[in-house]
């Protein structure tokens, strides 16, 4: 951990986000994506799925402070974000209750975005299984929630689940594809899906 966190402090985005008052490095993976991929013009509606500490919805409420977004985590530890923002604590395995919040509150979505990962144990195979089943659950609110058009991105730490992810993902849209961001460490197993015009 020692040496984790060394390696981190000589990271260009850590320090980056340091000096700009970004919550978190994860910031430049979205906003390098969206400037590729123009996700968040106009004013949307997005489901932030794992959203804390909040590091994507500071980049999308930056971006166009118009932009409402609703934030799901089992974490509490969301900062205070200036903004369009509702944020839920709650638990993804949970979701039947998260299905009956959105059907009570008729959210539906512009884009879906989850830079969800599971608490690493060391054990490759073990942390890409878990993070194929959080990004799986977090591809779950497609069908019913976002709307025709509509993006989705989601992390996955790569492994032998990835390819059947993608596959999952390519099903609703018009493009898919992978993306590996620059802010992402190059030793690390993340890469993201987009799924681009939900059919």
């Amino acid at each position: 951990m020692k040496q984790w966190y060394k390696t981190r402090k000589k990271d260009p985005f850590y320090i980056k986000a340091k000096k700009n008052d970004i919550i978190s490095r994860a910031y430049y993976k979205l906003e390098e994506i969206d400037k590729k991929h123009n996700l968040f013009k106009n004013d949307k509606k997005i489901l932030d799925v794992g959203c804390s500490p909040g590091g994507w919805t500071q980049y999308i409420l930056k971006k166009n402070p118009k932009n409402k977004i609703v934030g799901i985590d089992i974490l509490p530890t969301v900062k205070q974000i200036e903004g369009k923002f509702k944020f839920y604590m709650m638990d993804l395995n949970q979701y039947q209750l998260i299905d009956e919040l959105f059907t009570f509150n008729k959210y539906t979505f512009d884009s879906i975005i989850s830079d969800i990962a599971p608490n690493t144990s060391g054990n490759q195979f073990l942390d890409q299984t878990n993070s194929y089943d959080l990004s799986m659950l977090s591809a779950k609110f497609i069908e019913k929630y976002l709307n025709k058009g509509g993006n989705f991105l989601v992390k996955n730490f790569q492994g032998e689940d990835t390819e059947k992810l993608f596959k999952f993902v390519k099903t609703y849209f018009y493009k898919t594809q992978y993306i590996k961001p620059a802010a992402s460490d190059k030793k690390s197993k993340e890469i993201y899906i987009l799924g681009l015009l939900k059919k």
